[in-house]
């Protein structure tokens, strides 16, 4: 069995994750190449800055331009929605392994609601005549709850749409803005796409290898991240496939209990890690999903705030992640005024063990230079009750 220290771990993993700055990507192409590694890019509903699915391809690859998304999902159909660990785009060639999930929603009683056969049938005949429409095309025929309940989750019909969308009757043929247009699934599918119901097995290889390559290194317990009633069974499936060679056990010392799993080719060059560039990361990237194995293999403890009562906030509503090398150096809070095209920093806080340098500093200004820039931003300020905290060297840079 293979051992690797913690730094070698760490740069495997965001090797694998395309986080490398020796990884040169560019163009639609190399996008979905990004989505059919990762396995998927959950999308964001949260506009503070670029939305997180744009926001994650803009972190993997160098010239990412928001209409190459746009471009793969409506006109190529090689990216589809659906859900992953959340709402996700996911690449068109890992359809039939979304069936298992669909044909149990399907069965059940409601995804998250009780399910509605008049409506869903009235929802699928208007569709079936009228061709692609959005929720706003169907009057909500019963009034709405409480106004303490969401706006979405209190409106029949859209409960309707998501319970046809999970079940796999509908797709999501295109959006306007950021509002979905859905269409009948078999008017959005390719008529090549194979719609074979995978066996179980297959469907557990698909869940392990999918993850293993995403993330290189991972443990049995990450493995299907929110997949429901099928740990016992994914467990059975790796320890086989780690006794016919595909798959390869790997200790990280530190971290002994229990084993990391890996594919064996992927040990064989361990990269060195790159110090020089600084990522902002965006709260929902791959890399940081699983909140506990970011703090246990890069010793990085991660809040999303905005789900934090304001008065116990540290960093701020929208903290990002600063990653540079290794190593999560900090985090800052950012808004994007599109109106002004300002991006404005609210806040930033270092890590307690960062030391400050003229190097750090310099990636640091980099960073935030290429990220305004991806916002649409032509200038950056900083927050008036943050400028006394910050280094001068930044200050100055940013002026």
């Amino acid at each position: 069995m293979k051992t690797l220290d913690i730094q070698e771990a760490r740069a495997l993993i965001l090797k694998s994750q395309l986080l490398d700055p020796k990884t040169k990507l560019k163009g639609k192409a190399a996008t979905l190449d990004v989505i059919q590694h990762l396995g998927y890019i959950q999308i964001d509903t949260l506009s503070v800055i670029a939305r997180a699915h744009h926001h994650v391809l803009r972190s993997r690859v160098s010239d990412y331009k928001m209409e190459y998304l746009k471009s793969l999902e409506e006109e190529d159909r090689t990216v589809f929605e659906y859900w992953a660990h959340a709402a996700s785009y996911l690449p068109m060639k890992d359809f039939r392994f979304t069936l298992p999930r669909k044909a149990t929603i399907g069965d059940g009683d409601g995804f998250w609601y009780e399910r509605q056969p008049k409506l869903m049938a009235y929802i699928l005949d208007r569709l079936r005549d009228e061709g692609p429409l959005m929720s706003r095309d169907f009057k909500n025929p019963e009034k709405k709850q409480s106004t303490t309940v969401p706006v979405w989750s209190s409106n029949p019909t859209k409960r309707a749409l998501h319970q046809l969308f999970m079940e796999g009757q509908i797709m999501v043929q295109s959006r306007k803005g950021f509002q979905k247009v859905y269409d009948l699934t078999e008017r959005v599918l390719p008529t090549e796409v194979d719609q074979s119901m995978p066996s179980h097995e297959e469907y557990l290889q698909y869940l392990i290898l999918r993850d293993i390559r995403a993330h290189r290194l991972i443990k049995a317990k990450d493995i299907g991240y929110l997949v429901k009633n099928i740990k016992g069974d994914l467990k059975k499936q790796l320890q086989a496939m780690v006794k016919d060679g595909r798959i390869e056990e790997v200790r990280v010392k530190g971290h002994d209990q229990h084993p990391y799993f890996a594919l064996p080719e992927t040990l064989e060059h361990i990269p060195s890690p790159n110090t020089s560039r600084m990522r902002i990361l965006s709260p929902f990237d791959n890399v940081l999903i699983q909140r506990r194995r970011t703090e246990e293999l890069f010793d990085f403890k991660y809040i999303l705030e905005c789900y934090v009562p304001a008065p116990k906030r540290v960093v701020g509503y929208f903290s990002l992640p600063l990653l540079l090398g290794t190593q999560f150096v900090g985090q800052m809070d950012l808004k994007a005024d599109r109106k002004t095209k300002t991006l404005w920093i609210k806040n930033l806080v270092w890590e307690p063990k960062v030391r400050q340098s003229k190097k750090l500093h310099h990636s640091f200004v980099r960073a935030i230079k290429e990220f305004a820039q991806f916002n649409d931003c032509t200038t950056i300020e900083v927050q008036l009750n943050l400028k006394e905290h910050l280094a001068p060297s930044i200050l100055e840079a940013l002026s």
